[in-house]
């Protein structure tokens, strides 16, 4: 079997940037604003809540296709900080 040939990213980069300038257009864009950049930081904790409410929080989360740790925490940061 011939040994195939690995793509070569630097050639790949400088083709991508022989390119003319209005195939990508003009974006503007604050990088703080990404949500990625802005989140607050996640800290593990055990927390013992009712089994029903995990529940619930499993089948919503199930529904709309997140997770439940996250529902539950978005729930509580508006209630709690009514952010």
């Amino acid at each position: 079997m011939a040994k195939r040939k690995k793509p070569n990213l630097t050639k790949a980069l400088k083709a991508v940037d022989n390119l003319p300038d209005k195939l990508f257009g003009k974006i503007e864009i604050n990088l703080r604003d990404l949500p990625c950049l802005s989140r607050p930081k996640k800290e593990k904790i055990t927390a013992n809540l009712d089994a029903d409410v995990i529940a619930a929080a499993k089948k919503i989360g199930k529904k709309e296709k997140i997770s439940y740790q996250q529902l539950m925490n978005d729930i509580l940061r508006t209630v709690l900080l009514k952010d």
